[in-house]
């Protein structure tokens, strides 16, 4: 009797509740907290970017008019992001998702066109990792919170805790998709909800956008040090703005620049071999290994007119030479327009 009597009181919460969501649906994670320049992120239109506007993706909101989101093909996996002036909802296409890069990439993405300001996107992401079976939500929980509550247990805040029914770090909690919480003096307390709804979308005919207009030029410090500072100075000589990223960041950036230039073979350290690796077909790879230095260009990998350009050798200084001695050709594929 005593279960029973719980459930029926944290019905009674939740239908009082006026900004409730209520989904409970694996594919989905909703991050909150946020605060997103709609007017803004539309303009993007006129730069190509492709949406869709589509109006209360979260059901019972219970909030007076219309919500408006965004939706568009998100940008890591095969994903749809949907984006409402305080939330980003994710829905997976895929059944083994990677909610940690995903979650991130988007975020950084937003922050890129300028319509997301400073969040962690580190601890957003790493919590967004956290498994639920159905769904997450996720919210900021405010400095002030020195406990978490979920029905007869309290947890601490001054450390990590991860149960099956929430994961909390560095002021961000997730809870299932069918949960929400609220604040009760210094106590955020959780409170499950009796719902099931799920959500539908559809954006694979959309584009990816790609918001960077400056060149990404991708390698490790020993290349940077020797090939790439001077590279930089070269194309930004010519009129071309070149962002050097390290290959850890790699797997972020690359969905959002149509122009990107690899420093190093298959075997440089630092990360960038791997990277290297996989980008490369292998009669490629063997050319390096064989004849050493080589340049290779290919197009259309992440997304359309996605071009990538590959300056290698046996070693740093035959990387540092093909590349200046192909300075004429790097410039004729930078100016290249598909």
């Amino acid at each position: 009797m005593k279960r029973l009597a719980f459930l029926f009181i944290v019905v009674l919460v939740v239908m009082a509740a006026p900004v409730n969501c209520c989904i409970s649906d694996p594919s989905v994670t909703v991050v909150y907290s946020l605060t997103i320049d709609m007017e803004l992120l539309k303009s993007w239109k006129h730069e190509g970017f492709s949406f869709e506007v589509v109006y209360d993706v979260i059901p019972s909101f219970g909030a007076a008019g219309k919500r408006e989101f965004i939706m568009y093909r998100a940008h890591y996996g095969l994903a749809t992001a949907m984006v409402a002036y305080d939330m980003v909802v994710m829905k997976a296409h895929e059944e083994k998702y990677d909610w940690q890069k995903g979650v991130k990439t988007e975020l950084i993405f937003l922050q890129t066109i300028g319509v997301l300001g400073n969040v962690n996107t580190d601890t957003i992401s790493k919590v967004a990792s956290w498994e639920s079976t159905s769904g997450k939500n996720l919210f900021a929980v405010p400095g002030n919170v020195q406990h978490i509550s979920f029905m007869n247990d309290t947890y601490n805040t001054t450390e990590p805790v991860m149960t099956d029914y929430f994961y909390f770090q560095n002021g961000w909690i997730a809870v299932p998709g069918n949960a929400t919480v609220s604040l009760e003096g210094n106590t955020l307390v959780i409170m499950l909800m009796r719902c099931g709804a799920e959500i539908s979308a559809d954006t694979s005919k959309m584009s990816v956008f790609a918001p960077f207009t400056k060149v990404l030029l991708v390698c490790n410090s020993i290349d940077y040090e020797l090939t790439g500072k001077e590279l930089v100075t070269v194309l930004e000589e010519k009129g071309f703005t070149v962002q050097r990223i390290t290959p850890q960041q790699f797997e972020i950036y690359r969905w959002f620049s149509p122009k990107l230039i690899f420093l190093g073979g298959h075997k440089s350290p630092e990360g960038m071999g791997e990277i290297v690796d996989t980008l490369l077909l292998e009669p490629e790879k063997q050319m390096i290994e064989k004849q050493g230095m080589c340049v290779f260009a290919h197009e259309d990998i992440d997304f359309r007119k996605q071009g990538m350009l590959f300056l290698a050798g046996k070693d740093r200084e035959e990387t540092h030479d093909i590349t200046f001695s192909r300075i004429e050709d790097i410039l004729m594929w930078l100016e290249y327009i598909p």
